[in-house]
């Protein structure tokens, strides 16, 4: 069997069990890209460890890549087109970095709304202005994911009681998202615009054509819009402010509202970890990078307890 049909048949039969399979898929052909369409049984280690190490590749794609081909060679292994899995290299590349997720302040995310009009002037933009500033509101104001905000049909969403059904997540599960006032308000607004399709079929966040917005079309505009506004790293970090660290900004902007407002944090971070879709709380815990501003409301919270004011909430 030659990789690439053993490649399209594994792709085609995890679709067909219901799974998406979209990230898996694309790194198996990026392999076979690699290795070029040879059989399945010769593959080797030098081949396989030349591909997971590729150039400069960060140790949580390193892993990612592994486990793929782990599965891909497993998977046939039982199916007997494989006498024996080739050899995967043993451990992962140690981190030079951890990776730290920005943290948009609300300055910065006023800097990102202004800063709208400017980058969307360029005449490839098949986004609207307008549905770019309320994409980047609603993923700030819900904490949810770019992929799954893009996925949302009219159907998904009922402004009457203000809930969001966002199916087949990144864990294939399904989950209601309770909106607030302000967000609710803001969809209201934007559902009303002119030249847009609100059958209930229709994408939530369309094209000027009304059609589905892409992932990387957003992502490439967000690139654009920081620069314009001027935000960016300066610390040791190699990653520049991405569109993904508004949902970080909202788990930690909603926690130090917490702390302000003298609630129990440890109690309610079990619901923040449901609200962001976690399949466990040290998902969410990942997610709280200590700003300044939750540092001292966190030390403000140790030193009233310390000083006898009652349990630490």
């Amino acid at each position: 069997m030659k990789l690439s049909q053993a490649i399209d048949l594994y792709v085609r039969r995890k679709r067909d069990a219901g799974a998406r399979f979209n990230a898996p898929a694309k790194q198996l052909r990026s392999f076979l890209r690699h290795c070029g369409d040879i059989d399945l049984h010769p593959i080797a280690l030098p081949e396989v460890t030349s591909f997971i190490d590729g150039a400069g590749v960060r140790p949580s794609t390193w892993c990612q890549k592994r486990g793929t081909l782990k599965a891909f060679f497993e998977y046939w292994a039982v199916r007997g087109r494989l006498k024996v899995p080739p050899p995967l290299p043993p451990r992962a590349p140690k981190s030079a970095q951890t990776f730290v997720p920005y943290i948009y302040s609300l300055a910065d995310l006023r800097l990102l709304l202004d800063a709208v009009p400017r980058c969307q002037r360029v005449s490839s933009c098949v986004m609207s202005g307008a549905t770019f500033r309320t994409l980047l509101l609603f993923l700030y104001g819900t904490g949810m994911r770019l992929g799954e905000a893009l996925r949302l049909r009219l159907m998904d969403v009922d402004l009457r009681v203000g809930l969001i059904t966002i199916r087949g997540t990144k864990f294939y599960k399904s989950r209601l998202v309770p909106l607030g006032r302000d967000v609710r308000k803001l969809l209201q607004q934007y559902l009303e615009m002119p030249a847009r399709q609100n059958q209930h079929y229709r994408p939530l966040f369309q094209t000027k054509s009304c059609k589905p917005i892409g992932l990387q079309v957003v992502e490439k505009c967000f690139v654009r819009l920081r620069r314009i506004a001027g935000i960016a790293r300066h610390d040791e970090s190699s990653y520049q402010p991405r569109i993904h660290d508004l949902r970080h900004s909202f788990a930690v902007h909603r926690v130090t509202a917490w702390y302000r407002q003298n609630k129990d944090v440890q109690r309610w971070l079990p619901a923040l970890s449901t609200y962001l879709g976690h399949v466990d709380l040290s998902a969410t815990q990942r997610y709280l990078t200590m700003t300044p501003e939750l540092l001292e409301q966190a030390n403000r919270r140790f030193e009233h307890y310390v000083r006898g004011g009652g349990d630490e909430k």
